[in-house]
């Protein structure tokens, strides 16, 4: 009833701007130009363009709520050659990182509950949350959080073409942090993920404070999602390597996967094999599991596969669930076209914020699984969240749907 009795119009021409800029002093270095940082750019580069009357769009390896893109990422690098130990910040459109701070004996390490110095990449994942609230209004503490998970997996899936392991970070003190990187309750810290080795030495606090730059050309502050952010920011969670997905997908498959990606906006409402439903979903419930999320899907149309609601990998009703999916996903046509549409769950409240992020990257990895095997892949943040709980039979939260299929 909110969806229906709420509905606003948007006026496009005043959509904040999507990428944050750094002042024209700040030294830049062209990714392109290092060749152990050769495929950074998979992490959230531009892969496509379209233009249009008023203007060019561009696509990113990385998909996001709206085509928003609310995240940013920051780089703390140690011991890369030709570059310069300190705090860079990604730039997608010019493929490019900018310096803001140098660093020595202090750094972003210090911020984390192992404080111990890191050579190599760390990697921080930010929300500028306007970017997403100036469409969502409220709803848009969801979407931040699961396109903070989407951007996690594609920092994990450029790691893994540069044949480098990773480590997940959820627990360190983000508004510190925030604090200390020169942020306001505009920009904040959801994750981190490491690809780095240990040095038995402790890090000092940043020496100064980093210069604020806003990241949108103007905002509309949102309390609720502030608020909401700051009491779900803190909880205890250990840091965990990040699992092996693609550990059996060439490096160069993987590449043109990244690349290739695009969400699908309608299906042809065929059938995919049970081959191929298997490779997208391998290992998948049970990563999900250990975190506390419970994967429902309602399998459409797979071959050799008994159409019904499905529980991890646990058949608990037949049916033709299609209509049904239909509507839950606020009625959209690709939530009962698709060949097998999932729903993201969770009965966890302290660790919120993980969950979603998790989620989201979940979702990320099984978009890029898809795209391997050729199967469409689309994320559905908007759906009818206590009708999915009675459907379901659960009280878990629901917090994502993404629908597969050709």
């Amino acid at each position: 009833m909110s969806i229906r009795k709420n509905a606003t119009f948007l006026d496009w021409q005043s959509q904040p701007r999507n990428h944050k800029i750094y002042p024209h002093f700040n030294q830049r270095f062209k990714i392109d130009d290092y060749e152990e940082l050769k495929d950074l750019n998979l992490i959230g580069g531009i892969t496509y363009e379209k233009k249009y009357p008023d203007g060019v769009y561009h696509l990113r390896s990385v998909p996001s709520a709206g085509g928003l893109y609310p995240c940013e990422v920051y780089i703390q690098i140690r011991g890369i050659k030709g570059l310069l130990d300190g705090i860079y910040h990604y730039e997608p459109h010019i493929a490019s990182l900018t310096l803001l701070q140098e660093i020595a004996n202090d750094g972003v390490e210090h911020y984390f509950k192992e404080n111990s110095k890191q050579k190599g990449l760390v990697f921080l994942i930010s929300s500028i949350y306007f970017r997403s609230s100036w469409k969502y209004r409220d709803r848009s503490i969801r979407y931040i959080l699961l396109d903070s998970g989407h951007q996690l997996g594609s920092i994990y899936a450029g790691l893994c073409v540069m044949d480098r392991e990773s480590e997940f970070v959820f627990d360190f003190d983000k508004i510190a942090l925030n604090l200390a990187c020169g942020f306001r309750d505009d920009e904040m810290f959801t994750c981190a993920i490491r690809s780095s080795q240990k040095v038995d030495k402790e890090i000092k606090k940043l020496r100064q404070d980093l210069v604020y730059v806003s990241g949108c050309d103007y905002l509309e502050s949102n309390e609720f999602i502030e608020e909401a952010y700051k009491s779900s920011a803190i909880f205890e969670e250990d840091d965990f390597k990040s699992p092996e997905f693609f550990s059996e997908i060439p490096k160069e498959q993987l590449k043109r996967a990244i690349l290739n990606r695009r969400s699908i906006r309608a299906f042809r409402e065929q059938k995919m094999s049970n081959e191929e439903f298997e490779f997208i979903v391998k290992d998948i419930f049970n990563f999900a599991s250990s975190h506390n999320i419970d994967i429902y899907y309602t399998c459409h149309q797979v071959e050799d596969k008994t159409m019904g609601l499905y529980k991890n990998e646990e058949l608990l009703k037949e049916g033709d669930f299609r209509s049904k999916s239909r509507y839950l996903s606020l009625e959209q046509n690709i939530g009962g076209g698709s060949g097998v549409t999932f729903y993201f769950t969770s009965n966890e409240v302290d660790k919120y914020q993980k969950v979603n992020i998790l989620s989201g990257f979940i979702a990320q990895t099984i978009y890029i699984k898809s795209e391997i095997v050729g199967i469409g892949c689309s994320g559905i943040g908007a759906y009818y969240d206590d009708e999915c709980k009675e459907f379901l039979n659960t009280k878990n939260n629901i917090l994502y749907l993404l629908a597969i299929g050709r």
